[in-house]
């Protein structure tokens, strides 16, 4: 075991994290760990010290063997109601197509690049959302690094073949991001003016189906001049394989702090010949200083219910295992037939001994039931508080999916799509070499959280009023699309065409009552009309 010199363990280097990254990693492990189920949760204690048992989702009783701890966490069951209340967040705020509003002049195939391709691999932007929603739900602290191909040759290729080279953003998680600055420009403006991401390298040098893993840490920043650079940082030792766990590099504590070495600096990076004077990267909800995870709160209700099931199940195996008793003066080879025969526990008295039962603790176990119901309804109360305040009051009873749009969801909704605004913007001057600012892009998520769909009273009365001319078409078709009748993006000129050559329309008039019909069950048109 490596001896390490205090003096030295106080030296922080590049690859350190700041203060604040040290704070919260444990709460994005926790985190992580709950939103991803049961199994995650086990192996989350499995990977911790038994000694530090406080850091432990089920705590580890000094008086317990290792043994017996691990029959005891055998018996948990974990709800799993954060996990589905995290994809039920994420549901909400892509229940519906992301908006997007491009300028005029902005080029033809910019709104199919963005929402049909948006990733490097050729992902939607849908797709993208969903993974670094969920990000952000654990963590609170997702970020984006937009990116570009490195073109060597441009001047060798044509205008179409230039084209097809974009930018595409980086998704990196909470933990890749050990330090940051922010600093005044000289216009008194907050810059953020360096991010650190620690993270695995991969080489095929060695092995040409097994990579060697090597930790890189990348300093991304201004440097004097104001200009954008890279250098990039290699750990200094010879080992083939870094331990990894649940994507996150493991440290052993006994062992030496690993040195890195600079290998390169990559500056006069540029965006159409000109060099950048700002880090591409932005965090998602727009706080570039790390904070809480939001579901904090309701994930230590979770593990605090994760134990009481525990106990409760532990309760339950002792009260329903039975032990059978021999009162008897058998031979010992004869009792031990009986033992071996596999009906389980035995208890051997003597005659004249005395044996007693101790009583199933069925008051323990109604207050535990008990206990157990009512840390449920204070989830959910929490969950509802999340997504508005007000629904708060009307108990469990109003589903979550009911709740208005006014609380930390909608607030987290306006932050994301602010900096998507952002983001977008970044990627559209890079591509196509213009000017735009965020105030051109409008870029929102679904504001619209599951609300409760009109009836088909109202949804009947809207078509008699169409159908009248008390409200135009336009807004007839808002309400067939808010209540999920026709597709969000139904184009109403090419819905026209399409009946127009549609074989069962005969007349004009059955063409305009198929045209209602196309969208509207047929007992919710009045025919009469």
């Amino acid at each position: 075991m490596a001896i390490i010199n205090a003096a030295q363990a106080a030296v922080k280097t590049v690859a350190d994290p700041n203060a604040s990254y040290e704070s919260l990693k444990s709460l994005w492990n926790k985190s992580r760990a709950v939103c991803s189920g049961e199994r995650f949760v086990k192996d989350f204690d499995g990977l911790i010290d038994v000694q530090k048992f406080s850091n432990l989702l089920i705590p580890f009783s000094p008086s317990m063997t290792q043994t017996q701890y691990n029959f005891y966490k055998a018996e948990a069951e974990l709800p799993g109601i954060t996990a589905q209340f995290s994809k039920l967040l994420v549901g909400g705020l892509l229940r519906k197509q992301p908006t997007l509003t491009l300028p005029d002049d902005v080029p033809a195939d910019a709104m199919d690049w963005i929402m049909n391709q948006f990733a490097k691999d050729g992902a939607p932007l849908s797709a993208f959302l969903d993974q670094a929603l969920f990000e952000e739900i654990q963590t609170s602290r997702a970020w984006v690094l937009i990116d570009h191909p490195n073109i060597s040759n441009a001047e060798d290729m044509t205008k179409e073949e230039l084209s097809r080279f974009k930018p595409y953003p980086v998704l990196f998680q909470a933990e890749s991001i050990i330090n940051w600055r922010v600093q005044q420009d000289r216009y008194g403006k907050c810059v953020l003016n360096r991010v650190i991401i620690r993270g695995l390298t991969d080489s095929y040098t060695e092995n040409e189906f097994h990579p060697t893993m090597r930790e890189t840490v990348w300093v991304h920043e201004l440097d004097e001049s104001g200009y954008y650079q890279v250098r990039v940082f290699k750990r200094d030792d010879n080992s083939s394989s870094v331990p990894v766990i649940a994507g996150q590099i493991q440290k052993d504590p006994s062992a030496s702090k690993p040195k890195f070495i600079l290998e390169e600096t990559i500056s006069n990076i540029q965006a159409n010949n000109n060099r950048l004077t700002m880090i591409p990267i932005w965090p998602l909800n727009g706080n570039v200083e790390a904070v809480e995870p939001m579901l904090s709160p309701i994930i230590d209700k979770e593990i605090n219910l994760y134990n009481k099931l525990s106990r409760r199940n532990h309760l339950l195996y002792g009260a329903s295992t039975y032990t059978p008793i021999i009162i008897s003066d058998m031979p010992d080879d004869q009792f031990d037939n009986i033992v071996s025969s596999g009906l389980g526990t035995w208890i051997r008295l003597r005659q004249g001994d005395d044996a007693k039962v101790l009583e199933t603790p069925t008051a323990a176990l109604q207050d535990m039931d008990r206990a157990i119901a009512a840390s449920i309804e204070e989830m959910a109360k929490m969950g509802i508080r999340m997504l508005s305040p007000e629904s708060a009051q009307s108990g469990v009873a109003l589903e979550i999916r009911n709740a208005a749009q006014t609380a930390q969801l909608g607030t987290l909704n306006n932050k994301i799509s602010n900096v998507m605004s952002q983001i977008i913007t970044f990627m559209l001057n890079w591509k196509y070499d213009t000017a735009y600012t965020p105030a051109d892009i409008e870029f929102s998520l679904s504001a619209d959280f599951n609300p409760t769909p009109l009836g088909a009273d109202w949804l009947r009365l809207a078509t008699e009023w169409y159908q009248q001319g008390l409200i135009p078409r336009s807004i007839w078709l808002q309400i067939l699309k808010q209540n999920d009748i026709v597709p969000p993006d139904y184009n109403d000129e090419d819905g026209k065409e399409e009946i127009s050559q549609d074989e069962t329309v005969i007349s004009p008039q059955a063409g305009k009552q198929d045209d209602l019909k196309s969208y509207v069950s047929p007992d919710m048109v009045n025919t009469n009309t």
